[in-house]
């Protein structure tokens, strides 16, 4: 008794290879945007949530979480120039000297700027209140100003490498045009073909 084995020969012309290629791409991107987008929507909602209620009870307190970008070298190599860092509001008592925290600067030099460096010492002034003196690890010496607890946004808990440059592309009309028209005309362009296939079958 033989057995006939009977071999399919599948042709993918090289309209379908890019077709598959095209749909995959899109596909992932879409996926990591929405997964994206849905992180911050949570944040957001958490964020929202956390504002209303302290707002609601008459606590003055910052954003629970907040995200920065860093616009100086100060903090090299630790922390670069268009790296991204997410901070947590915390308490005195979460503090402690090597933290990296972001604050409103009364330092002469960046007054009421928003700043991102080290915690190096902390002391009690005559008020008897806990204040943090800071330093860029990149920089020669501490800052001239110390920091007090009400000026403080957050405890730097994450650092996002090079996000400051995706931020400014995506800005741009060609990362608009990329990120955002470009897929959606792609995927638009997929199943005009696929349902023209279908109906030619």
């Amino acid at each position: 008794m033989q057995v006939q084995v009977l071999k399919t020969d599948i042709n993918y012309s090289t309209k379908d290879t890019i077709s598959y290629l095209l749909h995959f791409f899109i596909k992932a991107l879409f996926i990591a945007l929405f997964s994206f987008i849905l992180l911050i929507l949570i944040m957001t909602f958490v964020v929202v949530g956390d504002s209303y209620y302290n707002l609601k009870n008459g606590n003055k307190v910052v954003p629970l979480i907040g995200g920065y970008i860093i616009v100086t070298p100060s903090m090299v190599p630790t922390i670069k120039v268009n790296d991204a860092v997410l901070v947590k509001r915390v308490n005195e008592s979460d503090l402690s000297v090597g933290d990296i925290i972001t604050f409103k600067s009364t330092d002469s030099r960046y007054d009421g700027l928003t700043v991102t460096h080290r915690v190096v010492g902390t002391q009690v002034i005559s008020s008897g209140d806990l204040v943090y003196r800071t330093k860029g690890d990149n920089n020669q010496i501490e800052d001239l100003a110390v920091v007090e607890q009400r000026n403080i946004y957050g405890k730097v808990v994450l650092k996002l490498p090079k996000l400051g440059y995706v931020k400014d592309f995506i800005a741009s009309p060609i990362g608009f045009f990329s990120f955002i028209i470009f897929p959606i005309a792609m995927i638009i362009y997929i199943n005009v073909m696929n349902k023209k296939e279908r109906k030619d079958v």
